[in-house]
C-alpha cells in the first residue's frame, strides 16, 4: 500500500511548528541580517546596499567573485562593488551573505554524523554546477540560478542544527542502509530537508518561486511545473547538479550518482560530452572559492575525473 501524499500546506505547517519549538536554527546574523532589513526597506537604495557590502570584506570578494561567473562570460573585468551588486542583483546578494554568515554559524556546531565542511563544499560545488549547467543548457534568464544550488540543501543544516542527535541518528542510519536521506528525515520528522529550506528561504526574503524550486529540487516532475517551463528546467538543473557534485565528493555509490547524473541530463537535453566537460571544469571553480571562504578543498577521486575526459 502506497503512503498518503500529504498536500503542502499540512507539511508547511508541521515546519513552522517545529521551527517555532526549535531551540536554536541556522540565523542570519551580521551584514545578512542587515541586507534582508534594507530589502524589506522601499526607501533603501543601490548605494545603501553597496555600503553595507563594503563593511564586510569577506562578502565584498564573494560577490566579485560570483559576478565574474559563468552566466556573465560576456561582461568579465568587474572591479566595482556597485558593478557587481548591479549584475549580481538583491536576490543574489542576500544569499551569498547568508551563506557567510551560515558558515561562520555551523563552526560552532556540534552534530555528530553531519560533516560540516563536506556539507558547505557540496553546497558551493553544486552552486557551481547550477549556474554552469543552466549557461550550458542555453537557460540563463534566471538571475539566481547559483544560489539555488548554494542554498538548496540548507534545510539539512537545520536539522543538524536544531536536532544535532537526532539527526545525527538519521544520518548514520542512511549511511549504513546505502539509502537515501529525504524518506527517513520524512519518517522521523514528518518532512525533509528541502521541504524545511523551501520554508526558511521564504522566512529570509527570498521569492517563493525560489522555494518552489528548492521544495521540488528532489522530483521536478512532482512539482506540477509545465514541462518545459523556467521552474521546472531550474529545479531540473539543481537535481542534475547535487548528483554530479556528489559523483565527485561522495565516496560512495559512484555508479548510482553516474546513471542519476546522466538521466537528468537526458530530462533537459544536454549532452553528455558537454555534461562531462562542465562537471570537470568545475573543480577549479570548488578550488578558487573554497580558497575565498577560508574552507578546506574536499578531497577527489582521480578516477573520477578521469572517466569525465
Amino acid at each position: 500500500m502506497n503512503p498518503r501524499v500529504r498536500p503542502r500546506n499540512e507539511i508547511v505547517g508541521d515546519i513552522r511548528a517545529f521551527l517555532e519549538a526549535a531551540e536554536s536554527l541556522p540565523t542570519p546574523q551580521g551584514t545578512a541580517l542587515r541586507i534582508i532589513e534594507l530589502a524589506r526597506d522601499a526607501d533603501a537604495g543601490l548605494e545603501d546596499l553597496v555600503r553595507v557590502i563594503q563593511t564586510d570584506p569577506a562578502l565584498t570578494g564573494f560577490v566579485l567573485r560570483a559576478a565574474s561567473a559563468a552566466r556573465f562570460y560576456n561582461m568579465r573585468g568587474t572591479a566595482s562593488v556597485q558593478h557587481a551588486v548591479q549584475r549580481l542583483g538583491l536576490n543574489a546578494i542576500r544569499s551569498y551573505a547568508l551563506v557567510l554568515s551560515l558558515i561562520t554559524q555551523s563552526r560552532r556546531l556540534d552534530c555528530q554524523a553531519f560533516d560540516y565542511d563536506r556539507f558547505w563544499a557540496g553546497s558551493l560545488h553544486t552552486g557551481i554546477l547550477t549556474e554552469a549547467l543552466a549557461v550550458a543548457a542555453h537557460h540563463q534568464s534566471a538571475d539566481d540560478t547559483f544560489a539555488l544550488g548554494l542554498l538548496g540543501n540548507v534545510g539539512m543544516l537545520a536539522f543538524a542544527t536544531a536536532q544535532p542527535a537526532e539527526y545525527s541518528r538519521v544520518l548514520a542510519v542512511a549511511r549504513y542502509a546505502k539509502t537515501e536521506l529525504a524518506p527517513l528525515e520524512r519518517e522521523v520528522f514528518g518532512f525533509d530537508h528541502h521541504e524545511l529550506a523551501a520554508v526558511m528561504l521564504v522566512d529570509w526574503g527570498l521569492p517563493t518561486s525560489t522555494a518552489d524550486i528548492v521544495y521540488w529540487q528532489r522530483d521536478p516532475e512532482g512539482g506540477g511545473f509545465a514541462p518545459g517551463s523556467t521552474p521546472y528546467l531550474l529545479a531540473s538543473i539543481v537535481r542534475l547538479a547535487r548528483s554530479a557534485s556528489n559523483y565527485l565528493l561522495d565516496p560512495d555509490e559512484a555508479d548510482a550518482h553516474l546513471a542519476n547524473m546522466h538521466l537528468r541530463a537526458a530530462v533537459i537535453e544536454l549532452e553528455t560530452d558537454i555534461l562531462h566537460e562542465v562537471v570537470a571544469n568545475s573543480v577549479d571553480a570548488l578550488r578558487e572559492w573554497t580558497r575565498l571562504i577560508g574552507m578546506p578543498m574536499p578531497a577527489l577521486d582521480a578516477q573520477r575525473l578521469a572517466a569525465l575526459a
